[in-house]
């Protein structure tokens, strides 16, 4: 399962407009949860209503999307250093067409669970893992047969059910659109765009998904705009 980015480590220009929006979004969130210390990348400002779920970064083909999302994560300018967006990680995936295993939505659910239980940003989790109901969801052949399951079972539930952090945290997804079994008329299931589209109500409160995407893939945008 490939847990990085082809453009890691390559330097980003402009588009700081984006990464401003994602900081005000998480904020909003921090703010819903009435969290007034240790403010991501600045002063905590207004009431901040919290009710997105998540950001949807659409752009044509070569626009630098996966660009984008490789910078939020491994920022090679010094502001992006300095604003510290890649410390609120939680977990990421990168989608790639020309690699099966990166779509494979067991893999993924494996991935998530594992990231987040080396990333140390969410006590408790690691250990509501270990639980025998939730290890079981995760075993060769019961994640393949149902993995919508297994993604409520251990990824959130466990979350939900761990003490929030003191910032709001993020998931972030690239090229959700890479499936090319994921058409206009959304006939599959069984994919990582509808597994997060149809559990997004789920997230916990604290849990910002950001997921890219192709502007001209109709599906997706209906599945990720409400």
């Amino acid at each position: 399962m490939a847990q990085t980015s082809l453009l890691q480590g390559k330097r980003f220009y402009c588009r700081e407009w984006v990464f401003h929006k994602i900081q005000h979004c998480l904020q909003e969130k921090t703010n819903s949860l009435g969290i007034t210390e240790a403010p991501v990348g600045g002063p905590l400002s207004g009431a901040g209503k919290g009710g997105s779920w998540g950001v949807l970064l659409v752009g044509g083909p070569g626009s630098g999307k996966t660009a984008l999302c490789t910078e939020l994560l491994w920022p090679t300018s010094v502001p992006g250093v300095h604003r510290g967006l890649h410390k609120h990680c939680l977990a990421f995936h990168f989608c790639r067409a020309e690699d099966s295993d990166t779509l494979c939505v067991s893999g993924f659910v494996r991935a998530l669970v594992s990231q987040i239980c080396r990333s140390e940003l969410v006590p408790g989790y690691e250990e509501k893992v270990r639980e025998p109901a939730v290890q079981s969801a995760l075993q060769p052949g019961e994640c393949e047969r149902n993995p919508a399951e297994s993604f409520k079972r251990c990824v959130l539930l466990p979350l939900l059910s761990c003490k929030a952090p003191p910032q709001a945290l993020f998931v972030m997804v690239d090229s959700v659109d890479e499936d090319s079994s994921v058409g206009d008329r959304g006939q599959r299931s069984g994919n990582i765009t509808e597994l997060l589209a149809a559990h997004h109500e789920h997230f916990p409160p604290w849990l910002l998904l950001i997921c890219s995407a192709r502007r001209q893939n109709k599906h997706i945008t209906k599945l990720f705009t409400v």
